[in-house]
């Protein structure tokens, strides 16, 4: 279930969210305006925007190329008209799975998390102009069991932050390209900013340029994360492949590809090494209601307070299947529930995600339900 920390990030973060209709353009109902634009400049002022999406720094660096919305146009250059695209400036929602076995321990573990995640424009989008953009990330994960890790004797960790802040940038080039990065800085621990060995930071650095057919795109980038699967700086080069409005493939690393054969299916998959995968299949029921189904790796990365290297790190992994309903509200505002299932569950300490693993411990598969509210812009 959700815990009473999340009804408490209800009213400050939506309130965060509506601040940002108000900097979009668009203003709360009964409210003046705050510029002096017209209302009616909003929505192009808002496709101005670049698509976020925070489920995975991996998967947003991966599927979410920084040119899809070009500052210089007014309309994308991927088509995205439907409400239920992965773009979500804000998101709030719960995680909850119940208790289950854990192998060769007398005891159960269960999970609940609670995040919030929002991106506000620093100033109101001009065409033509670079963009800045604050971003906030807030997370809790709790393993509720009595378990101990079984190499160190210790006892699992109870509570696992994430809270994290930082800034988007995005630059339009005279050759039609764009160039800028994402910086955010926090900390991702059992005991967050305890000390400074409990820090990270997401670094991603970007450029992209049309190709010669100026349908297409050339892409460059690089990205670094000390809590990724990779920690240390992988670079990327992928040639953005758009033969039609219905597909495009990003080919190179990392790579992805989506495809939408009609109005109401869209099917997405994209990877980032080293084992992150992500597979969606969406289909629009109605104008206000969306049926979902993915399959994806998910990995959760923290630094423990009391470990006993500088360099190792506390891996929470799992493989899920989910399906689901997303359901659309007013004002931009969605409700996405899904059910998954859950496997290959486990737990360990590394300095890497390959090798040397310690205090490995393994659990039963299981359900999970999540509760997310989005706001799509």
């Amino acid at each position: 279930m959700l815990s009473r920390l999340t009804s408490r990030l209800v009213t400050s973060v939506i309130c965060a969210a509506l601040a940002v209709r108000i900097v979009c353009g668009q203003e709360p109902a009964g409210q003046d305006a705050v510029t002096a634009t017209p209302a009616a400049d909003a929505a192009p002022r808002i496709a101005l925007l670049p698509p976020i999406d925070f489920n995975l720094e991996q998967e947003f660096f991966a599927n979410e190329p920084m040119s899809d919305l070009d500052p210089e146009v007014a309309e994308p250059k991927r088509k995205r008209e439907s409400p239920y695209g992965s773009s979500a400036p804000f998101t709030m929602g719960g995680f909850w799975a119940p208790e289950v076995d854990v192998a060769g321990q007398a005891s159960k573990l269960g999970i609940n998390a609670e995040f919030a995640r929002l991106a506000v424009p620093l100033g109101i989008p001009v065409a033509g102009e670079p963009i800045w953009i604050g971003i906030a990330k807030f997370g809790r994960l709790e393993l509720a069991t009595d378990a101990i890790l079984p190499d160190s004797g210790q006892p699992i960790p109870n509570q696992l932050w994430l809270v994290e802040t930082g800034f988007m940038h995005i630059r339009p080039l005279a050759n039609g390209g764009t160039l800028g990065g994402t910086f955010l800085f926090g900390s991702a621990s059992d005991r967050p900013y305890a000390a400074g060995r409990d820090l990270t930071l997401v670094t991603i650095g970007f450029y992209n340029r049309p190709a010669k057919n100026e349908r297409d795109e050339w892409s460059y980038s690089i990205f670094y994360s000390p809590t990724s699967q990779l920690p240390y700086p992988l670079p990327g080069m992928a040639y953005v492949w758009r033969p039609s409005e219905t597909f495009e493939a990003k080919i190179g690393v990392p790579p992805a590809v989506e495809y939408r054969p009609t109005e109401d299916w869209t099917f997405s998959v994209n990877y980032f090494p080293l084992v992150n995968f992500n597979a969606t299949a969406r289909r629009r029921l109605s104008d206000q209601l969306s049926l979902l189904a993915y399959y994806r790796t998910d990995t959760e990365i923290y630094f423990l307070a009391d470990r006993a290297q500088d360099n190792e790190r506390f891996y929470v992994f799992d493989q899920r299947a989910a399906v689901g309903l997303e359901q659309s509200l007013a004002r931009g505002f969605a409700l996405e529930l899904t059910a998954s299932y859950l496997f290959d569950r486990k737990l360990f300490q590394g300095e890497n995600f390959t090798s040397g693993r310690t205090d490995v411990v393994q659990f039963d598969p299981g359900l999970g339900l999540s509760l997310q509210l989005l706001w799509r812009r």
